[in-house]
This record gives C-alpha cells, sequence and structure tokens, in this order.
C-alpha cells in the first residue's frame, strides 16, 4: 500500500490486488435519453422544438483473480475496456481516501500483455476536489460583479488559484500514473 497526498484534495492509500484471471466477462449498456418535440398550432400555422436523443455505452467487465496464496477475489468495473483473458497475470488498483473505508477503482495494469488501463474520471477526483474548484471559480466571478474596484483585484486572484490548483493537479495526476507504470511487469 502506498500513500499520495495531493495538494488539492484528501490524502489516499493506493490498493492493490495481483492475480492470474480464472475468469473474464464483457458486458455493454446503451443508457438512451431523449427530450423535446413539443410545439404547438394555431389556426394552421405552429412549429415544433427540435428532438434530440443521445445514448452512452458504459463498459462492465468482470474479473476473478486468483492471487498466489491460492485467494480468489471478484472485481466489477465500469468504463475500463480491459482486454483480458484466462490465464493472464493482471493487478487491479483503488484508491481509498483517508477516513474512508470505500474507494474507486483507478487502474488495471495486464502484466502478460503489457498494457495498462485507467478510469480518467475516477483517477482526477481522486487529485482534485471539483466542488471547491466551482467555488473558487464562483467566488471570483462573484467579486468581479458585487464587489467593485476590490473585486478586480480579488475576482482574478481567485482564477489564478483556481488556475494553479487545476495545472498542479494535472502534474500530480500524470505523476501519479507514471509511478503506476514504472511498477514492474513481471
Amino acid at each position: 500500500m502506498k500513500t499520495f497526498n495531493p495538494s488539492s484534495s484528501a490524502a489516499f492509500d493506493l490498493h492493490h490486488f495481483s492475480g492470474i484471471v480464472e475468469e473474464s466477462g464483457k458486458n455493454l449498456e446503451t443508457r438512451v435519453s431523449g427530450g423535446g418535440g413539443g410545439g404547438a398550432t394555431y389556426q394552421g400555422t405552429g412549429g415544433t422544438a427540435p428532438i434530440s436523443i443521445t445514448s452512452k455505452t458504459v463498459i462492465h467487465d468482470q474479473l476473478f483473480l486468483t492471487n498466489s496464496e491460492g485467494k480468489e477475489r471478484s472485481f466489477q468495473l465500469q468504463d475500463f475496456n480491459i482486454a483480458c483473458r484466462k490465464g493472464n497475470e493482471v493487478t487491479v488498483f483503488w484508491g481509498i481516501k483517508k477516513g474512508k473505508s470505500k474507494g474507486s477503482y483507478l487502474a488495471v495494469k495486464n502484466h502478460t500483455t503489457e498494457q495498462l488501463f485507467f478510469d480518467e474520471n475516477e483517477v482526477s477526483k481522486m487529485f482534485l476536489n471539483l466542488w471547491l474548484q466551482g467555488l473558487i471559480v464562483l467566488g471570483g466571478v462573484m467579486a468581479i460583479f458585487v464587489i467593485s474596484y476590490l473585486g478586480y483585484i480579488i475576482g482574478p486572484g481567485l482564477f489564478f488559484l483556481a488556475w494553479r490548483r487545476w495545472q498542479t493537479a494535472k502534474k500530480e495526476v500524470a505523476d501519479f500514473k507514471q509511478s503506476i507504470r514504472e511498477l514492474p511487469f513481471d
């Protein structure tokens, strides 16, 4: 277990489980949503609103791994799109923030094929508190429009703080990914 201390989020412990794939499965789920299409007519004239339909495909991977001590664990992962089959050696990584009992899957490493898969959204969440980031930007906007002259100093300062936090988080994410890549494949 390794601890990471992001500068813009709570520290988290990186856990992992390595083993041989005993069984793997993949399912695709398509979520469709739509809206619009309403309208009105009056005395033979009128119009309708455009219809919009969107879909998103979610990939579900299920892995059963057995480690060198014979312990078996199952993993249900979303949106990794892992390429693996029975007999491959795989490591699953997840992060648990300090003070929490559960965490998110962050990466899967297939040692046999030397491939690495990340859940980009979950990795980003571990390194940057997006709610706080949004509040800082909102504070910058409010400062410029609500506080007259002083707001023109405070607002850009808050925007700079948000930008700096974002840049720092991007570097920390890149360093995190590199540390996962550098783990030996054997």
